[in-house]
């Protein structure tokens, strides 16, 4: 029985589904992090004392291209996700369509 909720829970277009919104959730949030970044980031006489290391960048700086790399990795996980999800609704369609594998097209 609990295989059988899970299972339920997990189900491929629901997951494509709330993968892709959290794709959206998350560029939304890179977004606005890179915007206060961009914001923080020292001007004038504070950039040449942090670019001489006298002075260290604010701590949202450097975080914000690990929100980024955090977006583009679950942009690009929906994006395969909601590619799985378009082959199985078309072999569910139609069942005489199938990817051909590599051997047997090798062996034709």
């Amino acid at each position: 029985m609990q295989a059988t909720r899970w299972k339920k829970a997990l189900h491929y277009k629901r997951l494509g589904r709330s993968t892709g919104a959290l794709a959206g959730l998350a560029s939304a949030v890179s977004v606005f992090v890179g915007l206060l970044a961009a914001r923080a980031a020292p001007h004038g006489f504070a950039k040449i004392s942090v670019a001489l290391h006298f002075a260290k960048p604010p701590l949202i700086v450097k975080l914000a291209p690990l929100f980024t790399g955090v977006a583009v990795a679950i942009a690009t996980a929906a994006g395969l996700l909601s590619f799985v999800v378009w082959i199985v609704e078309r072999e569910e369609e139609d069942p005489s369509v199938k990817i051909s594998r590599l051997d047997d097209q090798i062996s034709q």
